[in-house]
């Protein structure tokens, strides 16, 4: 049901708000009846019922402090505009679907994201403890990338594909971790965006894969002369690069690089419904690799990494029976 104040309703609630801020000492008497006149007229949910009461507890304050009885007049003179302005939703828990009233304690989402360093995916399992904290234990898988990588190609050649001089690996990381959620503001009643900070560390597998490129060898023939050969290597600094190789040569190659990471960041959460997760977050992760993770030739055995994410959050909430 939506209830929006009409003209007749406005001139009575300024009346009241005019008498709640008793000009005269025996005003004060009428402080009792007036305020069921402001929380009817302003017939709102919760929020603005706490409101009234709030302001009529101010105003008996207000009888020894003129300024302060000045501050209330303009609050309680601008109830009517702010709740005119607006059609506020007014049904009551026991209207609302039995899926928006239930107290839920799971939460499982999904996420992408987008980082300093490359792209990933993950997925969180989620337990609600608390209103104001929830546990997640979470799983992800990012690409990482070097600052340094520059594409380039052979321009003495067509049809070759582009490569980046110096690089060493494709490096990829599997993150495993338990953190925690907590509320640092609450999402309104009409609804709007509830914000909370997040923690977590875990562990982390790097996976190495060795990058290849097509290069140009020379061998010696039998006449005396070179023959030119192009043949599939790893980067050194005194080969002559064709192209790219295909991702597939040397997957078998690939080399595991254990570490931790931690994390903290921002989560702002703006779903319609309970049951459903909509967020945005944004977060900074660090990660140690003690055996290194190097991804160009010239950062042999880099072991740490400092990342910034923005990830897009969705999922849902449920109980276990």
């Amino acid at each position: 049901m939506q209830v929006k104040l009409h003209s007749y309703e406005e001139k009575t609630c300024h009346h009241s708000a005019n008498r709640l801020c008793f000009r005269r000492y025996h005003d004060l008497m009428r402080v009792e009846q007036e305020l069921p006149r402001l929380r009817r007229i302003a017939k709102v949910h919760q929020g603005n019922a706490l409101l009234i009461q709030v302001l009529g507890g101010m105003a008996m304050i207000a009888l020894k402090r003129p300024l302060l009885r000045i501050l209330m007049f303009t609050l309680l003179g601008a109830c009517p505009f702010l709740l005119s302005a607006q059609n506020i939703d007014i049904q009551s828990d026991d209207d609302k679907p039995i899926e928006e009233r239930l107290v839920y304690t799971r939460q499982n989402t999904f996420k992408v994201a987008i980082h300093s360093q490359g792209f990933g995916i993950g997925f969180n399992i989620g337990k609600i403890k608390t209103i104001n904290r929830t546990t997640n234990w979470v799983a992800e898988a990012v690409s990482l990338h070097s600052p340094k990588e520059i594409k380039t190609i052979t321009i003495s050649q067509y049809n070759t594909r582009p490569f980046v001089y110096g690089k060493q690996n494709y490096a990829y990381v599997l993150r495993f971790g338990y953190g925690e959620s907590r509320r640092i503001f609450g999402k309104p009643y009409w609804g709007g965006i509830e914000t909370r900070w997040n923690y977590g560390l875990g562990a982390s597998l790097a996976l190495l894969k060795p990058y290849y490129y097509y290069v140009v060898t020379y061998q010696p023939s039998s006449s005396g002369g070179y023959i030119e050969k192009i043949d599939e290597q790893t980067f050194q600094s005194d080969i002559d690069i064709l192209s790219r190789a295909p991702f597939t040569k040397g997957i078998a190659e690939t080399k595991f690089s254990p570490g931790t990471h931690a994390s903290v960041g921002l989560s702002f959460e703006f779903g319609k419904s309970r049951t459903r997760v909509r967020a945005i977050n944004l977060e900074v992760k660090a990660e140690y690799f003690p055996l290194g993770a190097a991804i160009m030739a010239s950062d042999r055995n880099k072991w740490f990494y400092l990342t910034f994410m923005l990830s897009y959050n969705w999922g849902s909430r449920f109980n276990n029976y």
